[in-house]
């Protein structure tokens, strides 16, 4: 009866701490979240000082924190998510910097080489390059991946144009 007893007790000590240990982890996971969080919003700001204006030229982003899904942008803007190694990044690089100079001033165009961010490319779930993902202000967002839609210039330009 006793040792019965003795196993109930070590049970009930065993489940009692590793319900502390899950409480514990629930905190930890409750304080990524919240850094998390103030990460993106302190983010929305540097999106601003990261891109600068619309000024007819491809921002090449260099910063894998600057840039992040849900983040406010003030104009349209393209993300170009991109490899050195990509034949079919290559054929859409020289219609990508066409649109910069066609649509400046009023949409902003951002080059992003997954193999230097891939935290970001990570962000925006890219599976594949060439990856174009259109942000509007009001926080939707469009994907292209691949050129079939993109390519020739006159379809690129139309999208951008039907996102004004």
């Amino acid at each position: 009866m006793k040792k019965n007893f003795l196993m109930i007790a070590i049970a009930a000590l065993a489940l009692t701490a590793c319900g502390k240990t899950q409480k514990a982890v629930t905190e930890t996971e409750n304080a990524t979240v919240e850094a998390e969080t103030q990460a993106a919003a302190q983010s929305v700001t540097n999106v601003n000082e990261v891109l600068g204006e619309a000024t007819g030229s491809v921002v090449d982003l260099t910063n894998d924190e600057a840039f992040r899904p849900g983040v406010k942008v003030e104009t349209l803007t393209v993300l170009d998510f991109n490899a050195t190694w990509c034949g079919p990044c290559k054929m859409l690089h020289p219609v990508f910097e066409a649109a910069a100079k066609t649509f400046a001033g009023k949409v902003r165009f951002v080059s992003v080489d997954i193999d230097n961010l891939p935290e970001t490319a990570a962000a925006y779930d890219v599976q594949a390059v060439p990856t174009v993902v259109l942000i509007r202000p009001d926080g939707t967002t469009k994907r292209y991946v691949g050129t079939q839609e993109l390519l020739p210039a006159e379809n690129f330009d139309k999208i951008i144009s039907e996102n004004l």
